[in-house]
């Protein structure tokens, strides 16, 4: 900032004295630089203030204003500072005060009443609260005029409305002096992320939330959901956050779920803790995290990473007996510890998900007839009979995912239980390899497919579409189906050799609104999406396409996808708008698609686009 000189300063003696005497300028008041400096002055200095302290600036500041004129302002203020916890009684009676002399210079005489009322109870010798009740009572000749406004709902009924409300909005109502404010931290805080000995905002921020359950009981008490993650790269030891963990957690009397996505050594030591804790889970997920994790997913592991050496055989499992859901994602270790866990919960678990390219699926250890959501990804070896015992018993299946290596023939089972599974909303069957070759094997999962009216979600990959079209039937009769899945809204699927691009997409059921296409072989990408653009669904919201080359991801959406919302290109996630003509795309923060990305596809109406992932409880 230039600072002006003032006129009547910096002139010499010599100066002064000679020449005949002037009369001097007048004497005029510096001009400031910034016109809101006041305003960005008395908002630094207010910062650094404890909030009873903001309480008593607020008070004094409201003390200067037109009643008749402010009364939106006097409302808000006191109602931020009525919702300090600590707020002296002293400061709630001029609180309270100030907005019953503004509603009633507002004709609000109900409120105003009140608000005298409630003074009178803090400080029954407050003479001005005294004079204002006598002085305005509420007549019988003339019905009241109600405070204007926010609906004077109950808590309950204001509770059932925000619940309907998706968490960007509720952060949004945080910030209202309200009830709804406190409902919506209510809601926000039943689940809890921390993330160890990452980088040190996110240490920081998760250091202070230990504090605040430790320190805090009614916060705890609302926290339903722990999810704890530490990274795969090798960082210095979590012991001091172990140690806050195990201070905090007897504190979360409500706690139904937990996650924890870390190496097997700092698994071990968060498994110890939870064995400590009396509160009755039902939900546990377990993912391994390694170093080589995938790009920008660090809580994803790769199938050919090597056996864990930092402590899988010495990993062990809570004794706990009610589990309702549980995930366990790893590539090695031992499966019995595993297995006697679910032998442990066998008939109270509903939704199983269990990652290890190296596993069979464990028929004997859990029960199909009990579960409503199965997400498997492992081997079915030559003699496995595991998708007739699925198909088999069970009834109960809402959503059935099986990423598998295959060597068993697999179209026989399909072709034997091909009316099973009549509750079935969701289905994913994918191919991460195989060493059979099964000509029915897909024509048999059309037939299990066709008709099922009732099936939102369908997803259909297999590695190579060329090898899969020779080997095991992957052929126009899987696309042919699609057309009888009247309710089908998301579709992930590799498109068939003997299929065309354009005549492909008019068979997609037409209330599809989420669609993911894997590249067959290389091919001009701007041309293979312009081919498709006539006959997508004109639902469409969202698009993913996997390995395909692309370099310009704005030009793709243009020629292919202009009506899409979210676009998805490889691991990439991106929000789609239109300004001035234009197409404008907007990528997602890497913290926003690794931990929530289902959440942000559901605030665009995008939440069928991907499978639910396993930490996110039901």
């Amino acid at each position: 900032m230039h600072h002006r000189a003032h006129p009547g300063l910096g002139l010499s003696s010599a100066s002064s004295s000679s020449g005949p005497a002037q009369t001097p300028p007048p004497i005029r008041s510096m001009n400031v630089f910034n016109p809101k400096i006041l305003d960005a002055s008395v908002r630094d200095v207010t910062a650094g203030l404890s909030d009873l302290q903001k309480a008593d600036v607020l008070l004094y500041a409201m003390s200067h204003l037109e009643l008749e004129r402010s009364r939106t302002l006097i409302e808000n203020a006191v109602q931020s500072c009525l919702s300090i916890s600590r707020l002296p009684a002293a400061n709630a009676a001029k609180a309270r005060l100030m907005r019953a002399k503004a509603r009633l210079a507002a004709g609000l005489r109900v409120g105003a009443r009140q608000d005298i009322q409630a003074v009178l109870e803090l400080q029954p010798d407050n003479l001005e609260a005294a004079a204002l009740m006598a002085e305005h009572g509420v007549s019988t000749d003339k019905p009241p005029t109600l405070p204007h406004g926010t609906p004077a709902f109950s808590t309950e009924i204001w509770r059932e409305i925000v619940l309907w409300l998706p968490p960007r909005d509720l952060k949004s109502l945080l910030q209202v002096p309200h009830v709804i404010s406190r409902i919506a931290s209510e809601l926000l805080f039943q689940r809890i992320d921390l993330h160890l000995a990452s980088e040190k905002r996110e240490s920081q921020r998760s250091a202070d939330i230990l504090t605040r359950i430790i320190t805090d009981a009614s916060f705890a008490s609302h926290v339903k959901t722990l999810r704890v993650f530490v990274p795969g790269r090798e960082t210095f030891p979590i012991t001091f956050q172990t140690g806050m963990l195990s201070n905090a957690l007897p504190k979360l009397t409500n706690l139904r779920n937990v996650h924890c996505s870390m190496r097997w050594k700092d698994m071990y030591s968060v498994l110890r803790v939870l064995e400590t804790i009396s509160h009755r889970l039902t939900g546990l997920s377990l993912m391994y995290v390694c170093s080589l994790s995938v790009p920008g997913r660090e809580a994803l592991t790769r199938l050919d990473t090597p056996r864990p050496s930092d402590g899988t055989g010495e990993l062990r499992f809570p004794r706990f007996k009610h589990i309702m859901q549980f995930s366990y994602h790893s590539t090695g270790g031992a499966t019995t510890q595993v297995y006697d866990f679910l032998v442990q919960n066998k008939t109270s678990i509903r939704y199983l998900s269990l990652h290890n390219p190296n596993w069979s699926f464990p028929t004997e250890a859990i029960s199909i007839r009990h579960l409503t959501n199965l997400d498997f990804q492992g081997t079915f070896p030559a003699d496995s009979r595991a998708f007739a015992e699925i198909l088999a018993n069970g009834h109960q299946l809402e959503s059935l995912r099986l990423e598998c290596i295959l060597e068993c023939t697999a179209s026989k089972q399909f072709r034997e239980f091909a009316n099973a599974l009549p509750f079935l909303h969701h289905f994913a069957f994918s191919l991460m390899g195989y060493r059979v070759n099964d000509h029915d094997l897909f024509p048999a999962i059309a037939e299990f497919l066709k008709g099922r009216t009732a099936l939102r979600s369908l997803q259909l990959t297999v590695p190579s579409a060329d090898w899969a079209l020779k080997r095991l039937g992957y052929d126009a009769t899987v696309w042919g189906v699609l057309p009888s899945l009247t309710s089908l809204r998301a579709l992930t699927a590799t498109l068939p050799k003997d299929v065309a691009a354009a005549v492909a997409m008019w068979l997609v059921p037409r209330g599809v609104t989420a669609l993911s296409l894997q590249a067959l072989t290389p091919v001009n990408t701007i041309e293979f999406v312009s081919q498709l653009r006539a006959g997508l669904p004109p639902q469409l919201k969202y698009i993913g396409l996997s390995q395909f080359h692309i370099e310009d991801p704005v030009a793709v959406i243009e020629q292919g996808f202009p009506m899409v919302r979210i676009a998805r290109i490889d691991d990439h996630y991106y929000t789609v708008a239109r300004a001035n003509g234009q197409i404008q795309m907007d990528e997602w923060p890497k913290s926003r698609t690794q931990f929530n990305a289902r959440e942000w596809l559901a605030c665009y109406g995008c939440e069928e686009a991907e499978w639910r992932d396993p930490t996110q409880f039901l």
